[in-house]
């Protein structure tokens, strides 16, 4: 199924054909909304009248973008009402998550909202070219569920870098040979649907948005165990800049007069690297940042999450002179190893911020939630504005 053709010919204002596309939309807009509607239902969501619906209804499943459920089983006087949903298998949603610095995460999701087949895997990118690493990926997980590849209308794909979409390049990612793959090209050419590429850090803002307490828009503060960064999501959507690079913290110098190659950065502030350093400066020891901030947690290192929290703080306050978001959100590996716990200690050195900052919301994978959250909300938005082209 591919959504991103065009009509043959316009739709003439105010004739019949658009005033069905306009019904015909909004039927299949409330199908996706509902796991299941009968007729009266749909009638009351769309103010259609009884035969209108029912025309509607028709075209929709000749179309192939809905399917009957068979009939209510509820107690009822007369027959029973038929149950009608949108066809889950006419599109599918894909999404695909680098990992520093050799993992990659696919995702496939129906047009009901279902997942339908992940798998993750390590791949060494100095063996397989990364845009056959996620071609491979894609492939196999699609195969491996029963789907139709012609049925991937959308792909979404979140790197850990900038990703530059006028050039088609990914920098800043510690992924060998990504900055001179032309990715969405690759990936489109091979899927033959449209590509989308999103920085990891913007996907996992965009799952933050489950959470009802940040609906106003977020800054995101991700510290990761592989990087920092930030993700800004405030009322136009997500800011990502000119060339990608919006929320590049980690690269910032901490110090506006030294900004050599060799001076310390955001990512040598409060990144792993001074998890590690703090820690062992307070007998806090780990297999990596993760590993200590846990460690400091269970064994009531104050001091050392004290320290770390007044300088995760202070980055807080340069987000917050920049975007003023009504929410600060503190995501990634290391700020979930720290917990509530750390949350606390970063609000207590916040001053008049500490009501503004929340713990994340989204349990496992945060960038691989939001990448196929994103895929999805694509998806749909592509099949409505493609509802039934051969009948306008």
């Amino acid at each position: 199924m591919r959504t991103n053709g065009t009509p043959d010919s316009p739709v003439p204002s105010g004739s019949s054909h658009l005033l069905r596309t306009i019904n015909e939309r909004a039927a299949l807009y409330h199908l996706l909304e509902n796991d299941t509607l009968t007729r009266v239902e749909l009638r009351k969501l769309t103010g259609l009248a009884k035969p209108t619906a029912s025309q509607v209804m028709l075209r929709l499943f000749e179309s192939g973008l809905a399917v009957t459920l068979g009939r209510t089983t509820a107690r009822q006087v007369g027959p029973r009402a038929e149950v009608y949903s949108v066809n889950a298998d006419h599109a599918f949603a894909a999404a695909v998550t680098l990992h520093e610095p050799d993992g990659v995460t696919v995702a496939v999701r129906d047009l009901k909202g279902r997942e339908r087949a992940s798998s993750t895997r390590r791949i060494d990118f100095t063996a397989v070219p990364v845009d056959r690493a996620v071609q491979n990926m894609l492939a196999a997980t699609v195969r491996d569920a029963e789907i139709d590849r012609e049925r991937v209308a959308v792909v979404h794909l979140a790197v850990p870098g900038a990703y530059d979409a006028d050039n088609d390049t990914i920098g800043y990612a510690d992924l060998p040979g990504a900055p001179e793959v032309r990715m969405r090209e690759a990936i489109e050419t091979y899927m033959g649907c449209p590509v989308t590429i999103h920085n990891d850090v913007n996907a996992a803002t965009v799952a933050e948005r489950r959470n009802p307490a940040v609906s106003g828009g977020l800054v995101l503060l991700w510290l990761g165990r592989e990087g920092i960064g930030s993700g800004i999501d405030l009322a136009s959507g997500l800011v990502v800049g000119s060339r990608g690079a919006a929320g590049e913290l980690g690269y910032v110098p901490i110090r506006p007069d030294r900004n050599g190659p060799d001076d310390p950065t955001y990512q040598d502030w409060i990144g792993a690297p001074a998890v590690v350093a703090i820690g062992r400066e307070h007998g806090v020891r780990g297999a990596d940042a993760v590993a200590v901030m846990a460690a400091g947690v269970k064994t009531g290192a104050d001091g050392f999450i004290d320290e770390y929290a007044e300088r995760v703080a202070g980055a807080l306050h340069l987000l917050t002179s920049l975007f003023d978001p009504p929410s600060l959100v503190l995501g990634g590996e290391i700020a979930r190893a720290g917990g509530e716990t750390l949350v606390e200690a970063v609000r207590r050195r916040a001053g008049a911020l500490a009501d503004r900052i929340l713990p994340s919301a989204v349990y496992g994978d945060a960038v691989a939630i939001g990448v196929l959250d994103l895929a999805y909300d694509d998806l749909k938005a592509r099949v409505l504005d493609a509802a039934l082209p051969e009948h306008r």
